[in-house]
């Protein structure tokens, strides 16, 4: 793909509401070229940066793109995608169905939305405002479209799975999602959650990821099974998030923080 194009999803109505000032910085929904370009370059940056590839995908022109930037210059911060999957169709043709089989899902008439390609700028990794600013983002999103649940890919740096047995130990511990939601299995390269002979550690915890964490926090289940992406190195677990089963005390937080 040459380029990132504008999608006529953003144009929704709601979606107007995500856009707002935090601090330094600014939370937008892409829609002009240079703001598109932004997003592309983040991406291209951060997921293929030893390739020099585009990030682009298919599924780009069905989602809307969040983009952090510095209000003073509009250097670009962070950006993350999101898609309402409002039926079944929708479920079942979104990325994470390219690894998983959403059948439960797509048929629990719950209203998803889906979210991915969450990156920051090199360096603000360690600031607070860019994280901060798009969570803040995404939850407005959500709140706009009247989700029930928040659902993705959480990854891993690295492919194999034996690099990352402690943290998927305590994920199969303390944190399968409901058997009757929980996807199955699609194509090869996936890997069982094993029951360990031991319980966990709460060290263990250290070895998932930051997202990943943050989801868990919120009350977030993940897969009974792990995928290989040899395409960006990883090693993900679908992860959802049931708006409604979210902890009050975080839920107001996230209420507060959505508000700027």
């Amino acid at each position: 793909m040459s380029g990132m194009r504008r999608s006529a999803w953003t144009d929704r109505p709601e979606l107007a509401k995500v856009a707002a000032d935090f601090g330094a910085v600014s939370v937008v929904l892409a829609r002009s070229d240079q703001e598109l370009r932004a997003v592309q370059a983040l991406r291209a940056d951060r997921f293929r940066a030893d390739k020099g590839l585009s990030d682009l995908d298919r599924f780009d022109p069905f989602c809307a793109h969040i983009l952090v930037q510095r209000k003073h210059d509009h250097l670009p911060l962070a950006a993350a995608r999101f898609r309402l999957l409002a039926d079944v169709a929708e479920v079942e043709n979104c990325y994470s169905a390219q690894f998983y089989d959403l059948g439960a899902l797509a048929q629990s008439g719950l209203r998803l939305m889906e979210i991915g390609r969450i990156c920051l700028r090199k360096g603000q990794e360690q600031e607070a405002d860019s994280p901060r600013a798009l969570l803040a983002g995404l939850t407005r999103a959500a709140q706009a479209l009247a989700v029930d649940m928040l659902v993705g890919c959480a990854s891993f740096s690295g492919a194999q799975p034996e690099q990352h047995k402690d943290a998927l130990r305590y994920l199969q511990a303390r944190h399968l999602g409901p058997q009757a939601l929980r996807p199955g299995k699609r194509g090869g390269g996936h890997y069982d959650l094993k029951r360990a002979a031991q319980a966990p550690q709460p060290q263990d915890l250290r070895h998932v990821p930051a997202l990943l964490r943050l989801y868990l926090g919120l009350g977030g289940w993940v897969s009974d099974h792990a995928v290989c992406d040899r395409d960006l190195n990883t090693l993900h677990v679908f992860t959802a998030v049931d708006v409604q089963a979210i902890p009050p005390a975080r839920l107001r937080a996230l209420m507060m923080l959505a508000q700027g």
